[in-house]
């Protein structure tokens, strides 16, 4: 028969306390997180500030490293131009009078040879000269078209000769009509005549 243990197996009560343990540091792990989510600030506003602020300071940060470079870039370029102006080899009094002394050319008897042509552009035409389409056609010999700058002066004067002539024409065409109506038939008509100045364009 097995030996009868007081307590329980030792394997067993380590097996115990080690699930025991096992659960106690997954609850203090839950309880942590849940502590971490309850304490966490999820205002998108906030979020969206943080970011827009780390944005700028990488702007920041790399304005900064250009600027950087941008000044070596002109130290080193400012090292290598030459500092001042160079001043400019003395002349000897030799030199100064051999340069007055070279004769000087003629510039009239150099071009003699070639002569040259007249400026087509300014040469004055002669003859009738027409500077707009009118006078062209009128040049050319066509019926010069007299353009009528206001042909609603005329209008109201031609109206009344075009009404007086047609309007009995009108209403012996058409007995049954009104007035009125006689005189919408005869606008209609004066709107496509040829005697209305408006047309004549």
């Amino acid at each position: 028969m097995p030996k009868k243990f007081s307590t329980e197996h030792p394997r067993i009560t380590a097996l115990r306390e080690r699930k025991k343990s096992a659960k106690g540091a997954e609850a203090s792990n839950k309880q942590q997180k849940e502590s971490d989510a309850y304490w966490q600030d999820d205002d998108k506003l906030i979020k969206k500030k943080q970011q827009r602020k780390e944005e700028q300071e990488k702007k920041r940060e790399q304005q900064l490293a250009k600027k950087a470079e941008n000044k070596l870039l002109l130290e080193k370029e400012m090292s290598g131009i030459k500092s001042g102006k160079v001043p400019p080899p003395k002349l000897t009094r030799a030199q100064i009078n051999s340069t007055v002394n070279v004769p000087k050319m003629d510039y009239k008897t150099k071009n003699s040879g070639e002569s040259l042509s007249r400026n087509m552009n300014r040469i004055p035409f002669e003859g009738e000269e027409a500077r707009s389409v009118n006078e062209a056609i009128s040049l050319l010999g066509g019926k010069s078209a007299q353009v009528d700058k206001h042909p609603e002066k005329r209008q109201k004067a031609a109206y009344s000769a075009y009404e007086n002539r047609r309007l009995n024409e009108l209403k012996t065409e058409n007995p049954s009509l009104r007035l009125s109506q006689v005189k919408q038939m005869l606008f209609k008509e004066w709107q496509k005549a040829a005697e209305n100045p408006m047309n004549m364009q």
